[in-house]
């Protein structure tokens, strides 16, 4: 474990690199919609730069992907015809980079006026751009409006913490807040409506449904959602919440197994859902589209 200098200087590292990320990041930018084609409109974000400060890589072992929806995808048939649907994109945790919300916003808009033969063509680009800027392999699913793939459910998973009478003090995540007992649970799953965090760069308030899945010792209800309360101030990226979520329970309560899962309501026409798990997991384990997105 780092020292106090040790924080103050990782600390210090990440305020910086995200300062030189932010001044070219296109999410505090107006940006004029763009007219044809244009992949150099997609922005990375390199996952390091939030991990740095986690210092996850060195701690912890960690699996899982990020879930994209994407309900505003639109582009022309042959005869110039729009096309309408929705697209799914799942990014590898491994992946070098993700990709900036608002830059994907426009990417997808820029494919409105181009025509491609069927909606393989465009899963194809739509995979190879992906792929390119994120530095591993993203998989594509696109929906006609037809399908029912991406209907509205409830979430079944969970026994839902919200009506807990607790006093929510902390301004700040941290671990402190985190208690466990003696006894041992398998497969405890716990879930709230409540977490809210803050976009690192508009300040934009970024709302969530939260899935806590874990084997080991019971971790105390109350502190568990007080602590994710806490987040109601913290600035960070969706993948940020989630993995610090998932350090902070594994560092301080040390289950034997853990499955975090985030799903975000949109913004722009774009959701994003994190999963973090201390075992691998396929994409198959993505929650549907919950009620409040």
């Amino acid at each position: 474990m780092p020292g106090v200098s040790g924080y103050y200087a990782m600390a210090l590292a990440f305020a910086t690199n995200l300062v030189q990320l932010m001044s070219t990041n296109p999410l505090g930018e107006s940006i004029p919609n763009p007219s044809k084609y244009d992949p150099g409109i997609l922005y990375p974000i390199p996952r390091w730069s939030a991990r740095s400060l986690l210092d996850i890589d060195k701690k912890l072992r960690m699996y899982g992907f990020d879930h994209w929806r994407a309900y505003e995808l639109s582009w022309l048939n042959q005869k110039g015809k729009p096309i309408v649907a929705m697209g799914e994109f799942y990014f590898d945790v491994d992946s070098e980079n993700i990709v900036e919300s608002k830059s994907l916003k426009l990417y997808l808009n820029s494919l409105n006026l181009e025509r491609f033969s069927d909606s393989s063509e465009l899963t194809g680009v739509i995979a190879n751009d992906l792929s390119a800027l994120s530095k591993s392999k993203v998989r594509i699913r696109i929906h006609g409006p037809e399908s029912n793939e991406l209907a509205t459910n409830q979430i079944k998973e969970g026994r839902l913490l919200d009506s807990l009478d607790v006093e929510i003090s902390a301004e700040s995540p941290e671990q402190a807040l985190l208690q466990k007992s003696d006894e041992v649970v398998f497969d405890e799953s716990v879930r709230t409506e409540l977490f809210r965090s803050n976009c690192p760069v508009t300040g934009a308030p970024d709302w969530a449904s939260v899935v806590i899945r874990y084997t080991g010792n019971k971790i105390s209800e109350p502190e568990l959602l007080h602590y994710l309360c806490s987040f109601r101030h913290h600035q960070g990226y969706h993948e940020e919440c989630a993995e610090r979520i998932y350090r902070d329970i594994m560092l301080r309560c040390e289950p034997e197994e853990l499955f975090v899962a985030m799903n975000y309501l949109r913004r722009g026409g774009i959701e994003i859902n994190v999963y973090r798990c201390s075992d691998p997991i396929p994409v198959d384990v993505a929650n549907p589209r919950l009620i409040r997105q």
